[in-house]
């Protein structure tokens, strides 16, 4: 009895991986081409609202320089 419930587990155990593994494979060009953004046609640029909404994936972002004003005071330590 012992050996038939360790046979049905490993059955259903290599039965689940294996349909795990065909939907995985199945999703896996549709998702590569979602996350690269690749389309059919050329997309229009984004609005500001869509642009703030994507996700940063890598690459090179150009670099940010931060100003601020003069200070008018000095501040000494007291």
């Amino acid at each position: 009895m012992r050996g038939l419930t360790i046979l049905v587990a490993t059955t259903l155990t290599l039965g689940y991986g294996f349909a795990a593994q065909a939907a995985m494979t199945a999703d896996r060009a549709e998702t590569i081409r979602r996350v690269a953004g690749i389309t059919e046609t050329v997309p229009a640029a984004p609005t500001d609202a869509e642009a703030a909404t994507r996700v940063w994936y890598g690459g090179m972002l150009a670099p940010v320089t931060v100003e601020a004003p003069r200070a008018a005071t000095k501040c000494y330590p007291t």
